[in-house]
């Protein structure tokens, strides 16, 4: 998988390799020297740092970094006052390219749009770490009590084994359904811009459990769902009556954590599998949206460890078919979700808010994010095209979860 993604990310446009979690505070802005300071001293407990992916005789494989300086690898970002303050910084993050002596991981502060608040942003190359390794290294940096290295990566007597029958029976189910391809959807078929934005809004994670648990369903569920009945809202013409191709579902690639229990703060790499789920844009009735997510995207702990254990024994194969399963043409987004550790400040300002930024890879349009932080959440959308317009999406998205309360009643 981190080879996969490296040389994915090689083709990706706008620094657009990169995932990484926007931290808002409530306090004075610090000098940026103090924020160096930290890093420096907290460093060696995210011990992924001291590496890169180099290549080396034709092949990919994990080096330690040369001299790595921790505080080489903060920087400074200033924010004029003026709306959406979130939105604009994200849009110049996300533009920002990293110091050639520090390529992989980086640390912004950011600050200037008000006088009480400032932001910490994490930005680390997809190849480094993924989505869950981003967060445990976040809450390691600004987390309390944590005076130890988190693991470098799972174990070799960790890893579930390889059982052949439970593999191909998996793969003879997910690999027919896959061929066919998604939706036509009009985002998708729009040329990329030159630019990556940001739309957000935030939901109550309550909100999200109360309607999982009247339905059936999980918060991740909830989520999904809330996110078809969004995109079918988004573009009205790929999903009218008629045509049958436009019964088609969307389809979104998922990841999914494959750390096994007792092992998920490792941090060095990628621990994801890719689950291709469809979304039933095409149903006009949203609770029949939901019970459709319920039953496409409901998730074994054995699945979880049948799919690493395939990941690591076919690492070619594996690369073979993301390529072809993921790509546009029969996956059409991203959508994430993550949960950043809680408790999290900077000296004594607390963290208020947390936006994630996942990569945008594979030649998707859009990907939709959740990213949870102690009673709150933000859902956001990074998209670099722009017919139809992505900044309608935040409200859109919230239209369809109260569409879905108001067809599960309490």
């Amino acid at each position: 998988m981190d080879r996969f993604l490296y040389r994915a990310a090689r083709r990706a446009r706008n620094q657009a390799e990169y995932q990484g979690y926007l931290l808002l505070f409530r306090g004075a802005t610090p000098p940026l020297e103090r924020v160096r300071d930290h890093v420096a001293a907290t460093a060696l407990r995210v011990p992924a740092w001291a590496y890169r992916i180099a290549e080396r005789h034709g092949r990919l494989v994990w080096e330690a970094a040369t001299a790595p300086d921790p505080r080489g690898h903060v920087h400074e970002l200033r924010v004029a006052p003026g709306p959406d303050p979130i939105g604009r910084m994200v849009e110049a993050l996300l533009r920002l390219p990293f110091p050639e002596g520090a390529p992989d991981w980086g640390l912004w502060l950011v600050h200037g749009w008000a006088p009480d608040a400032y932001a910490l942003c994490y930005r680390v190359h997809h190849a480094l770490q993924d989505g869950m390794g981003g967060a445990t290294a976040v809450g390691a940096l600004f987390g309390p009590g944590l005076d130890r290295r988190l693991p470098l990566t799972v174990p070799t007597e960790a890893e579930p084994p390889l059982k052949l029958m439970e593999l191909a029976t998996m793969l003879a189910v997910d690999i027919p359904a896959a061929v066919r391809h998604t939706a036509r959807w009009t985002p998708g078929l729009r040329p990329p811009g030159a630019h990556r934005t940001l739309h957000h809004t935030h939901v109550e994670v309550e909100r999200l459990r109360s309607l999982g648990k009247v339905a059936g369903a999980t918060l991740n569920q909830v989520y999904l769902a809330a996110t078809a009945g969004a995109l079918r809202t988004w573009s009205p013409a790929d999903w009218s009556a008629g045509k049958r191709s436009r019964r088609r579902p969307l389809h979104a690639f998922v990841p999914l954590d494959t750390r096994p229990a007792g092992h998920e703060p490792a941090t060095l790499g990628n621990h994801m599998a890719m689950l291709r789920v469809p979304l039933p844009c095409a149903e006009p009735d949203p609770r029949r949206r939901l019970e459709s997510v319920v039953c496409s995207a409901r998730v074994t702990p054995e699945r979880r460890m049948a799919t690493r254990a395939g990941l690591r024994v076919l690492p070619r194969t594996g690369a073979a078919l993301i390529r072809y399963f993921f790509g546009p043409r029969r996956t059409a987004l991203t959508v994430t979700n993550v949960r950043i550790p809680d408790g999290l400040s900077f000296g004594a300002d607390p963290v208020t808010a947390s936006i994630g930024l996942p990569a945008l890879l594979l030649d998707h349009a859009l990907v939709v994010g959740l990213s949870s932080y102690g009673p709150d959440a933000g859902v956001f959308f990074i998209s670099d095209r722009t017919d139809p317009d992505p900044a309608v999406l935040p409200e859109l998205w919230l239209a369809a979860l109260s569409e879905l309360e108001d067809a599960h009643p309490c």
